[in-house]
């Protein structure tokens, strides 16, 4: 029995049109009744009606606007008969445009029922057998490209030359919309089935066609692309496609190429279909022999310079090193997210005139993983970079200030592993030309200057009585002898010597 509400706020209407006529007779059963439109929008999802028998005219949303409305939620959406009066032209028209299923003069006139109800009972049979053939094919097919083809029914195989499988995947910044999906994979169903180009069908997370045609020829292709980006409403999405097969028992290799192709599918630049894996972006000539540790530093020394093109080569140079090591989009995302974050925390500390600029970049570093394309995320990243560089850029230029603004870094970071040509990378000037300029104004070479700046750390920490391997650690030194002979150069005596005479004079 097909399940039947009835819409009007006359109570005379609803509880005559359950008794005009013996419903059960022509297949219909009256599930429940509404006084509304809003008391029907409650009763639809228990009742689940396959045909709405609907007064036009209501207070409040009328039965126009309902009919709207459960088509918009419903599927499948049931059949809809308006009741009207004489004096209702405007809304019948309204009612004809949106192609109701019947249209109900009050008072209701038993015959004219019957024969509207005879007429929508064969056409709910029609879609139900056209759903049942169609739900076959589309298990026939989940079974073969799954690897199960035996004992496939032949009226699965609609007999085409060639076979090939495109994945489509729907793009969404947050949890996956399965109201979206399924709208989507209707309007494919209409666009290939009815053209009679391919079969749809799911194949979590992604939804598949096996298109009749092959996508060899550029203008194929583009007419897939279109008719499957016109299904998705203007919503991104990936797609890619295995090959042409010639024979219905090889389209599960067609299946897994696509599957191995939508697996890289962040590096994908969108606007069409993808037939090849996507090129891995190169590492840069100067970069190829360096390590992620060193990148990271890289990264962190040109943002301390306000170099904003240097580090976006660093996170460029990054996200090359992780590719090729065959990292995935998660991967990818954590990794970014972790070193840039801590770039930030650590420029946070040693520059505190940009400390809570700094900080208030964290929230939009945390929404990076949002990115559906890894050109984007890279792009949001070096975003990042560029506004921190405009903040802590000093105004000006010059060899002088390139100096200075040397000797503020060497202070800033004299604990890391420090070095000219790093320095003098992040500041754009040739390691030679900056060494000897540096010489000149400090009057000391670049080396000699970094160890006196970590030997006066040094010095304060062992008045404060601390342990000299621990001295030695937080001021860069990594060998503790190697500390020892610095420190002895610089100062004359050991560090427990120095150590022991200043907490005597004190």
């Amino acid at each position: 029995m097909h399940q039947v509400m009835i819409v009007d706020d006359e109570p005379l209407i609803r509880e005559g049109l359950r008794t005009i006529i013996d419903w059960e007779e022509h297949g219909f059963q009256v599930a429940t009744v509404a006084a509304d439109a809003l008391e029907a929008l409650r009763k639809l999802s228990e009742a689940v009606p396959r045909l709405m028998i609907v007064d036009i005219r209501m207070p409040g949303m009328d039965g126009l606007q309902l009919l709207r409305t459960v088509r918009e939620q419903c599927r499948p959406c049931p059949k809809f008969l308006i009741l009207s009066g004489h004096a209702d032209f405007e809304y019948a028209r309204t009612a004809l445009q949106l192609k109701v299923d019947g249209y109900l003069l009050k008072p209701i006139d038993e015959d004219d029922l019957i024969q509207h109800l005879e007429r929508i009972r064969q056409s709910l049979q029609e879609e139900r057998t056209e759903a049942t053939g169609r739900w076959g094919r589309e298990h026939a097919i989940q079974r073969l490209v799954s690897g199960e083809a035996e004992g496939m029914p032949e009226q699965a195989d609609p007999g085409w030359l060639t076979y090939e499988i495109v994945l489509v995947r729907p793009l969404e910044r947050g949890e996956p919309d399965a109201s979206a999906v399924s709208r989507i994979k209707r309007r494919m169903i209409e666009s290939f089935e009815t053209a009679n180009e391919g079969i749809v069908f799911s194949a979590e997370p992604y939804l598949g066609v096996m298109l009749k045609e092959t996508m060899n020829r550029p203008s194929a292709a583009s007419k897939v692309y279109r008719r499957i980006s016109e299904a998705c409403e203007e919503r991104e999405f990936d797609a890619t496609a295995g090959g042409t097969v010639a024979m219905l028992s090889d389209a599960g290799r067609s299946f897994e190429r696509a599957r191995e192709l939508m697996k890289r599918r962040f590096l994908f630049a969108g606007g069409g279909i993808v037939t090849a894996e996507p090129e891995l972006p190169s590492i840069p000539a100067d970069e190829d022999s360096c390590s992620a540790p060193e990148l990271e530093e890289k990264l962190y020394l040109a943002l301390d310079a306000a170099n904003a093109e240097l580090a976006a080569e660093a996170l460029r140079g990054l996200g090359a090193l992780w590719l090729a090591a065959g990292a995935s989009e998660q991967e990818l995302k954590t990794g970014f997210t972790t070193r840039l974050s801590a770039t930030l925390s650590k420029l946070a500390q040693s520059r505190p005139e940009a400390r809570e600029f700094v900080q208030s970049l964290n929230s939009e570093l945390a929404s990076i993983s949002s990115e559906t394309r890894y050109e984007l995320l890279l792009a949001r990243l070096i975003s990042i970079c560029a506004k921190v560089a405009d903040r802590l850029r000093i105004a000006g230029a010059g060899p002088d200030l390139q100096v200075q603004k040397m000797i503020e870094l060497i202070h800033r970071n004299s604990a890391d592993n420090l070095k000219l040509e790093a320095l003098a990378e992040a500041l754009g000037y040739s390691s030679s030309y900056l060494g000897k300029l540096f010489k000149s104004a400090t009057g000391d070479y670049f080396n000699t200057y970094l160890d006196k700046v970590r030997i006066q750390k040094a010095k304060e920490m062992l008045c404060k009585g601390m342990k000299v391997y621990q001295v030695a650690e937080q001021v860069g030194y990594a060998n503790v002898d190697y500390f020892h002979a610095k420190f002895r150069k610089y100062v004359g005596e050991s560090p427990v010597a120095y150590r022991k005479n200043a907490a005597q004079s004190r």
